[in-house]
């Protein structure tokens, strides 16, 4: 799975190198507990930002960290002091789920939108400009970039079950990767024939440089991009800027999301999998 997390992408990278910890859940709480306190935070982002940064309040955070709400050049965010208040981790903060405690933290303090549901953004899926890929077979949704190397993966695999006509892939087609991603999802989906496009993108994808191999679009149509830009912030709204994110129905006939590609093998997934078609799970 290929990403950039929606923490990250408001600003918190300017703020020197990135930090990664593993740790325990935690709940989001007002109020600075036994932690640092509001004062040394601020001391701390001051020396460490040069003032580029200003902390607005404090909260428990997990593993004996203290969470700082942050205002960066504008944009509100988080990030989170040692306990000796010396240290700033700045950037994505994992727990044993892999799931973002940042993230988490925004959402709770009103900070950034809560993700959408499965359900919701399915149905917005079938709305967005994207093409559908196989005739038969239960469908589901892939948000890719065409620089995605898990993407031309799950295009690969998913490919021999699409000729057979037991799948259909419903691709909406986003542009956040790399600065050759989106003059390359515009010549995908400005194509007269974006399958065939697509088919053009992963047949020459160039695995060591991740790079897909269509020819950029040069000088595309104002709503071809805008069309891309409308497919990119759809996938936001999902939490995660990753791909492949994958909207399918699951064994109790539910909307499921998922980032990145499972454990198991995509045949033993797609066995299991309901039809989503026009954004709802169907018989």
């Amino acid at each position: 799975m290929e990403k950039k997390s929606i923490a990250l992408a408001v600003g918190l990278f300017i703020i020197g190198g990135l930090t990664g910890a593993v740790v325990e859940r935690f709940a989001v709480m007002p109020g600075t507990g036994s932690g640092v306190s509001l004062g040394t935070a601020a001391s701390l982002l001051e020396s460490v930002t040069h003032g580029e940064a200003k902390a607005e309040k404090v909260f428990p955070g997990p593993g004996g960290l203290t969470g700082i709400e942050v205002t960066l050049q504008g944009h509100p965010t988080v990030a989170f002091a040692t306990a000796d208040g010396r240290y700033l981790v700045a950037g994505p903060v994992l727990n044993k789920q892999g799931e973002d405690e940042a993230h988490t933290a925004m959402v709770k303090l009103g900070l950034i939108p809560k993700p959408a549901s499965a359900g919701a953004l399915a149905a917005k899926a079938a709305g967005a400009d994207s093409f559908v890929l196989g005739t038969g077979g239960p469908e589901i949704t892939a948000f890719v970039d065409p620089n995605c190397i898990f993407c031309h993966k799950f295009y690969e695999e998913a490919k021999p079950l699409i000729e057979a006509g037991k799948l259909r892939v419903r691709y909406v087609v986003v542009a956040f990767l790399k600065p050759s991603s989106m003059p390359k999802a515009a010549a995908i989906l400005g194509a007269a024939d974006p399958a065939a496009a697509m088919a053009k993108n992963e047949k020459g994808f160039d695995a060591v440089t991740e790079e897909g191999g269509i020819a950029p679009a040069q000088n595309p149509a104002a709503a071809t991009l805008s069309a891309v830009e409308n497919n990119t912030r759809l996938l936001g709204e999902s939490g995660e800027m990753a791909t492949p994110t994958l909207i399918y129905c699951n064994s109790k006939g539910e909307p499921t999301l998922v980032h990145g590609l499972g454990k198991e093998s995509f045949m033993d997934f797609a066995a299991h999998i309901g039809n989503l078609q026009n954004g709802a799970c169907r018989k």
